[in-house]
């Protein structure tokens, strides 16, 4: 059988618009320089294509997306699955603060690191590090209902897991790597006690607008900064030591 592949180039932030909305999903090429090359078998009218070629190979695995049948989601086998049941806390993936945390956390985090998720709200961070397969996940917030969504939810992905009630100070050790998705008025009072928790990479999202993160930018001056990524006006930092 003979297939048509369609190439196409978006600035990545369209591409995550255009995706939420593409039922049969895309094949992703390459991203680069703040673009994303994929791939559709059926053409996209609005979009001109980089090129069109004929493929006798069956698309792949990675093309295919979840399909919901009523009930039941029937998910490809490559894709990891995330239960959420936030009940009072913040994080069901919807928000795109959320959504930048999860893009860039598979992009940079390693296999076997250790990590730490503060202000972890629903614990969908948290999930997503031990199934990338962090060897020790500690999700900490100062919300007693989070915790108990934290543990909730871990519970219901069968993941291990420490949810822990605790301010960043409270906190006696460091990991390799951290996330923390917050508002910039609680990273402006807490940073200086959230860098001492990370050796090696840390991700912090939650700033919105171009004046927050200016503002934000000068409490890491003494970090470097590997990536700013920006999602419908939300901005995520990826910073090292």
């Amino acid at each position: 059988m003979i297939y048509t592949r369609y190439i196409y180039s978006l600035e990545e932030e369209e591409f995550y618009q255009f995706l939420a909305d593409q039922p049969q999903g895309v094949e992703v090429i390459r991203r680069q320089d703040n673009r994303v090359e994929f791939a559709t078998y059926t053409e996209l009218k609005w979009l001109k294509p980089l090129k069109v070629e004929k493929i006798k190979v069956k698309p792949p695995e990675s093309f295919l997306r979840p399909i919901r049948i009523r009930s039941f989601l029937i998910v490809p086998p490559n894709m990891k699955t995330l239960i959420i049941n936030p009940g009072m806390a913040f994080g069901t993936g919807l928000h795109p603060s959320t959504q930048l945390s999860l893009m860039l956390i598979e992009e940079f985090f390693k296999r076997g690191w250790s990590a730490i998720d503060v202000g972890c709200g629903s614990g969908i961070l948290a999930f997503a590090l031990k199934k990338l397969s962090a060897r020790k996940v500690l999700a900490i917030d100062i919300d007693e209902r989070a915790i108990e969504e934290c543990e909730k939810n871990a519970s219901l992905n069968r993941l291990k897991i420490t949810c822990l009630k605790a301010k960043p100070e409270d906190i006696k050790e460091s990991f390799d790597f951290l996330v923390a998705n917050l508002e910039l008025s609680i990273f402006k009072r807490e940073i200086d006690h959230i860098k001492p928790l990370f050796k090696k990479l840390a991700i912090f999202s939650g700033i919105y607008g171009k004046e927050e993160l200016e503002e934000f930018l000068f409490f890491l001056a003494d970090l470097r900064v590997v990536k700013i990524k920006k999602l419908k006006g939300w901005y995520a930092v990826v910073v090292k030591r």
